[in-house]
């Protein structure tokens, strides 16, 4: 094989995209390596099939490819879901597709580039969170000064009239103002501990020890619907840096919630385990690590709306809550450099994984 086709093959083996060659029949007659990584299939399995193969029934793929072949247009940013031989069977690709010409300019097939969008998806879907605590740092400041003034008022101004009443009834009723003054005041301070960085004591901490805490606070409440914890933990997981007391919030939280979650004799699985994150493809594959702790209710789950809203500040399926838990847990998690990502389907329950950065060697 000459110098310039030893050149094109290891560009073409080379490309962190995947790479089909497509015939005018619509059949794959060639791939690079990453198309295998990327669809978790061999060659053999998708090689002199039809592009249906990787694309089934998004009919949209198909019509560009044969306007690529009879007409010669190119097409970019085209969105549609790679398939795979697996439980998780699709995922969100790019595709580019252009003419594959011979030297006389006749089109001899398509060329079809495919960029994995995974990734980039989930981290839209991760900021989309954090946005949200952006929105309500612009407007909770205004908010605090102008409701805190007029509270400290009505307060005040309660507590005095309490002095003055003889009738007990009545007094009770300033009671109730008093309290819900005192309540609103609070869930203010929230809202302001949202929108302020968070001065977090740093220091070596054993995951597991939080837990163990947490887990002891929360068994009566589970025990009450005759459930149970199962525990799956890694005894090799190395300690982290972080605040622990921080921590401690965001777990009772999402103990909390699972626990309410469940149904009667359910079961509750909490697992740690080391991850290695996301690997970045160089020549020695390079990766982050991150311990995870998975919370795994067995409840009614969640749609797909409740999940998109689920770290907006107030919005709750509880019917006593604040809507705030899982936005302050969001923002913890956040500081220590971590993230939370939800998985639910409805009627089958739900899994809250707790990413947390290994301290860097």
């Amino acid at each position: 094989m000459n110098e310039p086709a030893h050149l094109h093959q290891n560009i073409f083996h080379s490309m962190i995209d995947g790479v089909l060659l497509v015939s005018p029949s619509l059949t794959i007659r060639e791939s690079n390596l990453t198309v295998e990584d990327m669809f978790h299939r061999s060659r053999d399995s998708f090689l002199h099939r039809g592009l249906e193969e990787l694309f089934p029934r998004q009919s949209h793929v198909l019509d560009k490819a044969r306007n690529v072949l009879t007409t010669g247009a190119c097409y970019h940013d085209v969105e549609a879901e790679g398939a795979r031989n697996t439980p998780a069977s699709q995922f969100p690709v790019n595709l580019t597709l252009s003419p594959f010409l011979q030297s006389d300019d006749s089109i001899h097939g398509a060329v079809v580039l495919i960029k994995n969008m995974s990734l980039i998806r989930e981290l839209e879907e991760r900021q989309r969170p954090a946005d949200h605590l952006d929105h309500l740092a612009a407007v909770t400041m205004g908010m605090a000064h102008e409701i805190r003034n007029p509270l400290g008022g009505i307060r005040g101004s309660a507590q005095l009239l309490r002095q003055e009443i003889a009738n007990e009834s009545h007094r009770e009723y300033l009671d109730v103002v008093v309290s819900e003054v005192g309540r609103i005041d609070r869930m203010i301070k929230r809202m302001v501990d949202l929108t302020r960085p968070l001065d977090l004591r740093m220091e070596r901490t054993n995951i597991h020890k939080v837990l163990k805490e947490i887990l002891m606070l929360e068994k009566d409440s589970l025990a009450r619907k005759r459930g149970r914890f199962e525990q799956t933990y890694d005894p090799s997981l190395p300690p982290i840096e972080a605040d622990e007391d921080q921590l401690k919030q965001v777990f009772l939280n999402l103990i909390k919630n699972a626990v309410e979650a469940s149904r009667e004799e359910g079961k509750i699985q909490i697992v740690t385990r080391v991850s290695s994150g996301y690997a970045i493809k160089t020549a020695a594959t390079v990766s982050r690590q991150n311990i995870v702790v998975e919370i795994i209710d067995s409840g009614e789950g969640m749609d797909e709306s409740a999940q998109k809203k689920l770290f907006t500040p107030f919005y709750t399926t509880k019917k006593k809550g604040s809507g705030l838990g899982l936005a302050i847990s969001l923002k913890i998690i956040e500081d220590h450099h971590g993230k939370i990502k939800v998985t639910s389907e409805k009627d089958l329950g739900t899994t809250v994984q707790v990413f947390l950065p290994l301290r860097q060697k």
